[in-house]
């Protein structure tokens, strides 16, 4: 299969070019030493929103030859746990391969709650538009695109054994990175999104998936990919991570000039 663009134009603009162009306005300065990270927690916005955001996290970054990109699922479509196991995802001017054998992998394991499955990845722009933003730091890597719907957390738990399972039996676990795509609050005033966001982030930054999924529920936190967000902090765990960083926050309104409804968006390296 090759995967089409569903958010081209829309949420990043069409062309490597553009695109390049786009993020060298962000003006991000590059660090003085990259981190090895396992994990990332970047938003899916449009670019023009979150695109600073998520670039700075991947500038900060080692780019690994092997990507889990793992998204919530938008559109209802689909498998609850869709992967998306043979073909690349294709793009105007360029394309990246999907990681079959790690994608079989993880549909494979004992107990995997993962299936092969198209119709959830067709429209979902959560896994897309991590896409040009890794290929515009690494361009050779492959991928497993991972879509999910909302789980309770023993099925979380359950998911980020089988994901570790797959990745140590192959012998990866020191050449991937788990992009975990997600937004954080939608549509209320700044200063209550910050102080919702506020919550989910400590749960991060303490490496507490459990904590994290259970916060987001309490105080009803649309973090839309907080799912995602746990199934990596978990494998992360599993793999030896011991620290997170917040590389940066905003919201919708630092562009917009709206702060009476806007979306909050972060990037949170796991290592």
């Amino acid at each position: 299969m090759i995967r089409k663009p569903a958010a081209i134009g829309y949420f990043y603009p069409e062309g490597l070019s553009n695109i390049k162009s786009l993020l060298a306005s962000f003006n991000i300065a590059p660090p003085k030493e990259k981190i090895d990270a396992f994990g990332i927690i970047s938003p899916h916005a449009g670019y023009v929103y979150s695109g600073k955001t998520a670039y700075s996290g991947y500038s900060e970054i080692n780019i690994k030859n092997n990507i889990i990109i793992i998204g919530p699922n938008h559109t209802g479509l689909g498998a609850d746990y869709s992967v998306m196991n043979s073909g690349e995802y294709g793009f105007k001017d360029f394309s990246v391969p999907v990681n079959t054998g790690l994608a079989n992998a993880i549909i494979n394991e004992k107990d995997s709650p993962f299936i092969s499955d198209e119709l959830a990845q067709l429209k979902e722009h959560s896994v897309e538009v991590q896409i040009p933003l890794l290929y515009n730091v690494k361009k050779d890597f492959t991928i497993v695109p991972i879509v999910v719907s909302f789980i309770r957390y023993e099925d979380v738990l359950r998911a980020s054994r089988t994901i570790f399972n797959a990745l140590k039996k192959l012998n990866l676990l020191d050449d991937v990175l788990i992009v975990a795509s997600s937004d954080m609050t939608h549509y209320e005033s700044a200063d209550a999104a910050k102080t919702k966001d506020n919550i989910a982030i400590k749960e991060i930054l303490g490496l507490n998936p459990n904590g994290l999924y259970n916060k987001v529920r309490e105080h009803e936190i649309s973090m839309c990919g907080f799912i995602p967000a746990s199934i990596m902090l978990n494998v992360a765990k599993m793999a030896g991570a011991t620290h997170a960083k917040l590389v940066d926050y905003t919201n919708s309104g630092e562009v917009t000039g709206d702060y009476a409804s806007v979306v909050g968006y972060s990037s949170i390296v796991v290592y």
